[in-house]
């Protein structure tokens, strides 16, 4: 049962969100790096709902290999979200790119802090050190991951579909620079550790949200 538990007990990461937002427009260039594996067809979906969502160019790359080093066997094979997303930052074939996200069909995981992802000083001390998420972005930043791996998960194919697309626009909002958000309907929904708020969660950008980043 506990391990059921931890599966769909799962959250949005975000790494840092600052008060720094950006504005974006359409001359916004946005890359979609599948890895080894990911269907082209999902990642054309992905590009396809950043686009309409936030007004912007997508650009779908050819897929790569994941990076042996960001592969970990704590609780289970999975690869670490924060190696990946910083892999992503760093490489210089994205620098004629605004941002990037990844995607990967493997489980990602990161260290579970009481703030879900960013070490804090009132509370310093992790509460799982391997913690299985959806996705991970910077904000702002550069880059963000999402993991089709537990999208997948007890749902039809049309479901899985929308719920790739929720998560691959609610942590390109964080690269913008959009925090989690109270509205219960807005795709920055504040995060929340079921996979039931995913699935409730509209693809769309409330007021207050599409303000902040323009677009």
């Amino acid at each position: 049962m506990k391990n059921i538990l931890l599966l769909f007990t799962i959250v949005f990461a975000v790494i840092g969100c600052q008060s720094k937002v950006e504005k974006i427009s359409k001359e916004t260039v946005v890359a979609v790096q599948p890895f080894e594996g990911f269907e082209k067809s999902y990642a054309d979906t992905v590009q396809m709902a950043l686009a309409n969502l936030y007004g912007i160019q997508v650009k779908v790359l050819d897929e790569m290999k994941i990076p042996a080093y960001t592969f970990i066997n704590v609780k289970s094979p999975r690869y670490r979200a924060d190696s990946l997303i910083s892999f992503l930052k760093k490489n210089k074939s994205y620098d004629d790119y605004d941002h990037v996200i990844g995607l990967i069909k493997q489980d990602i995981s990161c260290t579970k802090y009481a703030d879900f992802g960013t070490r804090t000083i009132k509370e310093p001390e992790y509460k799982y050190k391997d913690w299985g998420i959806f996705g991970l972005g910077y904000c702002p930043g550069k880059s963000c991951i999402v993991s089709s791996y537990r999208l997948l998960k007890s749902t039809s194919k049309e479901n899985f579909m929308e719920r790739l697309k929720k998560v691959s626009c609610h942590e390109m909002g964080h690269n913008f620079g959009l925090p989690h958000c109270p509205n219960k309907k807005c795709i920055m929904q504040d995060a929340a550790e079921t996979i039931k708020t995913v699935d409730d969660v509209q693809l769309f950008l409330c007021a207050d949200c599409r303000k902040k980043i323009g677009g």
